[in-house]
């Protein structure tokens, strides 16, 4: 039993050890500069767009997709002022 007892202890105090690491990396954030943060949020903006390229297949870039002339809608705009 004093060995569980002992195990169980030791145990304990990693964990307590561990939990105030933790707590003090939270108080104390590390500042960031402006340069750092640019850096990260174009590193982000780039895996973004390797993803992004990735799911797609057929037109890029999130265009519409193109419609013959046969399929637009006509403008009737003649029709409606009477000429």
């Amino acid at each position: 039993m004093t060995e569980q007892n002992k195990a169980v202890e030791a145990v304990e105090a990693e964990t307590e050890a561990s939990v105030e690491a933790v707590a003090q990396a939270a108080e104390q954030p590390k500042k960031m500069s402006l340069a750092e943060a640019a850096k990260l949020k174009l590193q982000q903006k780039k895996q973004d767009q390797a993803a992004g390229k990735q799911g797609q297949s057929g037109a890029q870039g999130g265009a519409k997709e193109l419609r013959s002339q046969l399929n637009k809608k006509p403008n009737n705009q003649r029709r409606r002022m009477g000429v």
